[in-house]
């Protein structure tokens, strides 16, 4: 039996102030099969080996990007990573011919400063998280990446307790360790 081998992807700029990643990610660390890529600690000058981001997308079977949302959409440095990774005849074709990346699972793994509440049609943001990120998901999908959905964390500029922290990091694991499917 194979193991789904995952890449989390983290693009969180100021990660060592961040309990929720920080808590996520030091609940997947001894995990086997799960590498863990911080591009701000990896690329802090933006200047992107894309050959190394390339071969870590064709050594994984799930792609996880665990990013904080930035005025409703990723960070810059993602933002950078996709404009300079995801190019013609790696990750998508214009013919419908297979990319490399063709297969693939993918999914995102948010933090959101805001209460779910905000993302809807009468708060404060006026739309769905899941608008927001339509953007991300169509380019996950137009690279024929099997995207899978997202799971979020919301409020975390309200302080949330540690314990629910923990309790969210323990869900994110399991997705992880399980390959199952988020539901946002």
């Amino acid at each position: 039996m194979t193991t789904n081998r995952t890449l989390v992807i983290v693009a969180h700029p100021n990660l060592t102030e961040s309990r929720a990643n920080a808590t996520r990610l030091a609940e997947i660390k001894d995990l086997d099969n799960v590498t863990v890529h911080d591009l701000y600690q990896a690329y802090p000058d933006f200047n992107i080996d894309v050959a190394r981001e390339q071969q870590l997308l064709r050594e994984h079977d799930t792609v996880v990007l665990q990013f904080p949302v930035f005025w409703y959409s990723v960070t810059p440095l993602l933002k950078a990573w996709f404009d300079a990774v995801l190019i013609p005849g790696f990750a998508f074709t214009f013919d419908g011919s297979p990319s490399e990346l063709r297969g693939k699972k993918a999914w995102l793994a948010i933090t959101a400063g805001t209460t779910l509440e905000t993302y809807t049609a009468e708060g404060l943001a006026r739309r769905t998280l899941e608008e927001y990120l339509a953007p991300v998901t169509q380019t996950l999908q137009f690279c024929q990446l099997d995207y899978q959905g997202f799971h979020a964390v919301y409020g975390v500029m309200f302080d949330p307790s540690d314990e629910d922290l923990v309790l969210e990091a323990k869900e994110y694991r399991r997705l992880i360790a399980t390959s199952e499917q988020p539901v946002g």
